[in-house]
């Protein structure tokens, strides 16, 4: 070797490292932004089901107190009464309301029933709910007993 020549490698060299090294840091980026929107859909959904799983265990105490359930499928209105106090839901487009409290998903309400049939308006005792928009294959179905009370209170009485 020359005296006069240092070690180092070629203009050649250096380009093929760089070209490497992009397509490298181009890669790691693009797996990234995959695991990112993977993370923000689990996210999406879990809050989605926590969501429902607190709506639907709500709703299940409403519909077990002592109340006079109330359905109107026009106005997709669900008001319970007691002596105590009223609880209104309210299922709009995109949104759904109990009393003042916004559920910010879509549930529809599917069918509802008093004494195992199926009505559309007036006094309930079981209600099926749909969620499927939200999540796949979620729905919901509350009911209550009805107690002596209830019976006494019907217009033909039992």
């Amino acid at each position: 070797m020359a005296a006069g020549k240092l070690k180092s490698f070629t203009l050649s060299e250096m380009i093929v490292v760089m070209i490497i090294t992009a397509i490298v840091v181009g890669m790691a980026f693009s797996v990234l932004r995959i695991v990112q929107k993977q993370i923000h859909t689990i996210q999406s959904n879990f809050e989605k089901t926590s969501t429902l799983a607190l709506f639907e265990q709500k709703l299940w105490q409403d519909f077990n107190e002592p109340h006079m359930i109330i359905y109107d499928k026009a106005k997709q209105l669900l008001i319970m009464t007691s002596e105590i106090d009223t609880i209104t839901y309210s299922f709009q487009e995109n949104f759904s309301l109990r009393n003042l409290d916004t559920i910010k998903l879509k549930i529809t309400p599917n069918k509802a029933f008093l004494r195992g049939k199926e009505i559309s308006n007036g006094q309930i005792d079981a209600l099926s709910i749909y969620a499927e928009t939200e999540l796949p294959d979620y729905r919901i179905f509350v009911s209550k007993k009805n107690d002596l009370t209830f019976f006494m209170n019907q217009e033909n009485g039992i």
